[in-house]
């Protein structure tokens, strides 16, 4: 399926404010998911509020407008993650908590517990939202699944921001290697070197990659709250 996004960021001397329709500039698996495909049983086990399952659940604008700190702080204690969207993607999505819960309602691995599509998203009350390693579907087109050489060899680039403010990059750190878990902290970031608004400087931020949870495990800044994010699961 295909979208047409719209995302507007602006800033202030303090403030960078999101305002867009919540669709993603990429292609995204057909949701509703249809009887008869693989991907259908897994759906169709997880109830799901306002809908048959969520097998029912399709992808639809919404009213995107968030505002966070421009120069965010880090905080002396991180702060646990208590709503379902952590962060806005660049590409126009945004990033949900990486836990769901299954038929039987345990929180489990999102990434385990139903099929996503090749961009590790799906929607969540018609919000379409990534989980997982999902910075395969970010960046220039060279990137995604074959990097050129010079994209191995550098920083992975900012591909959202978090709802603290600090910035979310792909899965390469300063020397161009992927990064591990044991290179970041429990909120799964760490402090460089980095470009910020144009301008080198050393800062806290958070990276994607391959290792749970994949994306944020907690925020190092103070988190605004997401209308329509809801607080806890899937």
């Amino acid at each position: 399926m295909h979208w047409h996004k719209y995302l507007k960021v602006t800033t202030t001397a303090t403030k960078r404010r999101f305002r867009g329709n919540g669709l993603p500039d990429h292609s995204t698996g057909r949701f509703p998911v249809r009887k008869g495909t693989r991907a259908y049983k897994y759906y169709a086990e997880i109830p799901a509020h306002g809908y048959p399952n969520a097998a029912a659940i399709p992808i639809e604008p919404w009213n995107l407008d968030v505002t966070v700190p421009r120069d965010p702080s880090v905080r002396a204690q991180p702060t646990c993650i208590d709503q379902l969207t952590t962060g806005m993607a660049l590409a126009g999505g945004t990033f949900h908590l990486e836990v769901a819960t299954d038929a039987e309602d345990r929180p489990v691995d999102p990434n385990a517990a139903l099929p996503l599509d090749r961009c590790w998203g799906h929607p969540y009350d018609t919000q379409y939202h990534y989980h997982g390693p999902s910075q395969t579907c970010f960046g220039s087109k060279p990137s995604r699944g074959f990097p050129s050489t010079r994209s191995r060899s550098r920083h992975s680039p900012l591909v959202g921001y978090a709802i603290d403010g600090f910035g979310i990059f792909g899965p390469r750190g300063e020397d161009g290697r992927i990064v591990r878990n044991r290179d970041l902290d429990v909120c799964h970031g760490h402090t460089h070197a980095i470009m910020w608004d144009g301008k080198k400087v050393v800062m806290y931020h958070y990276h994607l990659n391959g290792e749970y949870p994949y994306s944020l495990g907690c925020f190092r800044g103070k988190p605004v709250t997401v209308p329509g994010s809801g607080h806890g699961g899937h």
